[in-house]
């Protein structure tokens, strides 16, 4: 009998550890690929503060994000289901044996936990979360903005945002504008908590604000009241960026206009500017890009047969495959192949009319009878393919700043060009920053080649 009872005992000991240890407890954070009808690729960042309680919250943007439930969760065989108080569809993540969670349903990804610091190294974080629509390199409705913060992790901060900002309206039906806009710098001290940080600005006033830290060797993020802040070790300190060595003389190339220039003339000094005739030997292209770090992409491009197709993969495994040739296209997800709407068509096909391609011969009928505006020291260049509004953001000094463009009349779609470098002759921009005002997605280069010969397998369904 005692040996009975102690076997009974030992069991509930052990029946009990495994309750308690089905639970989770702290924030995890992961990055969700998925696809619209409409608006093509969409990332949705993802942030879970998960309770021992069977709770979690996914608002930490909230003054009360440590005692808010916005759902519960259950653990059983290792998978976890989270059911929304929203009544938003439910989630199911299998549980790792490294402690991360793996989607079990849609294109992969996985959500890994961050860690409450009190110290944290010296870096500029940059705000990023993402979506894009259409083929590689298509901008985004709204605006391209960028938020900065930089830490010294000695206890000071300070913050900056830039932004290039979206609409405006004219007697021909609303334009693009290209206003560069510096707002004030604001700086003060910092204390981090118990999963929080407390920001102390330089007038006195006070923001307490939820704060987790992934190192280099997980996604080298911060998490700031619920957002991604991820590190940019190629940005300087915002509150000395804009400041100049004692005795620099600063040069600066403007130009001295003397009139509206004509869309002769700016597509001449374009071309000048970023490869002449080096673009019009452009008969194909091979790109590969990182997209905001953690997905791939190729795109290759047929100009003389009128074909594009772009791959997107995530960690090696294919996600999305898109491809347009003349005005037949299909989208590839998952297994399941469909036919492309006609937006989804006509954005691939705008690929063609802006950028560094925009500039070729075999397009300049369109910018030859466009229109030009003046925006401040800038200029707009507006034309049309067929119904579909595309334009071009021109610097004073011939500088190719961004595109826009917008399908059937909707909101404009905008991106802005960075780290131009040359191959071949041709000058283009190796990062693509592309926004919808709240979001932001950033598709870096890391290899072109213009030219490559093309065949059969590199167009056939996967």
């Amino acid at each position: 009998m005692a040996k009975k009872q102690f076997l009974l005992l030992c069991l509930f000991i052990v029946n009990a550890f495994a309750a308690h240890a089905q639970s989770l407890n702290g924030v995890y954070v992961g990055a969700q690929l998925y696809n619209t009808p409409f608006n093509g690729m969409q990332i949705n960042n993802l942030v879970f503060y998960f309770k021992s309680d069977g709770s979690f919250n996914d608002a930490l943007n909230q003054v009360d994000w440590k005692t808010k439930a916005t759902g519960s969760y259950t653990i059983k065989s290792g998978i976890v289901q989270l059911n929304f108080k929203n009544g938003y569809e439910s989630k199911k993540y299998k549980l790792a044996a490294n402690g991360n969670l793996e989607s079990t349903a849609g294109i992969k990804h996985t959500l890994h936990k961050v860690k409450k610091v009190t110290t944290i190294p010296e870096g500029v974080y940059e705000k990023r979360s993402a979506s894009t629509s259409g083929g590689t390199g298509t901008p985004m409705i709204g605006a391209f903005s960028s938020n900065l913060l930089y830490i010294d992790g000695k206890g000071n901060f300070s913050t900056d945002r830039s932004s290039v900002v979206g609409v405006g309206g004219d007697a021909a039906g609303g334009t693009v504008g290209g206003k560069f806009e510096n707002n004030s710098k604001t700086s003060g001290t910092y204390k981090l908590g118990d999963g929080e940080i407390t920001l102390t600005f330089g007038n006195g006033a006070v923001s307490k604000q939820s704060f987790f830290y992934s190192p280099p060797n997980g996604e080298d993020l911060i998490l700031l009241n619920g957002e991604f802040y991820f590190r940019d070790d190629k940005k300087e300190n915002p509150s000395i960026a804009s400041k100049t060595t004692t005795g620099a003389k600063t040069q600066t190339n403007t130009i001295v206009k003397a009139g509206t220039p004509t869309p002769a003339i700016l597509l001449t000094k374009l071309r000048a500017q970023y490869g002449g005739e080096s673009i019009d030997k452009i008969t194909t292209v091979k790109e590969t890009a990182n997209i905001n770090g953690n997905m791939q992409m190729v795109a290759i491009t047929d100009l003389a047969n009128n074909r594009i197709r772009a791959e997107v993969r995530q960690n090696g495994k294919l996600l999305i495959v898109k491809q347009l040739e003349r005005n037949e296209g299909w989208q590839w997800i998952n297994g399941s192949k469909k036919t492309l709407s006609q937006d989804e068509k006509d954005e691939l096909d705008l690929n063609l009319y802006q950028g560094i391609l925009g500039l070729h011969k075999k397009f300049s009928n369109y910018f030859l009878n466009a229109t030009v505006t003046p925006s401040g020291d800038d200029y707009i260049i507006t034309f049309y393919k067929n119904k579909n509004k595309v334009i071009y953001l021109v610097g004073n000094d011939y500088s190719m700043k961004g595109n826009a463009y917008s399908i059937n009349s909707a909101s404009p779609n905008i991106s802005v060009y960075k780290n131009f470098t040359k191959v071949n002759g041709v000058t283009y921009p190796a990062v693509t920053e592309t926004s919808d005002g709240k979001n932001k997605l950033t598709s870096t280069t890391t290899a072109i080649e213009f030219n490559p010969v093309l065949n059969a397998n590199d167009w056939k369904a996967p």
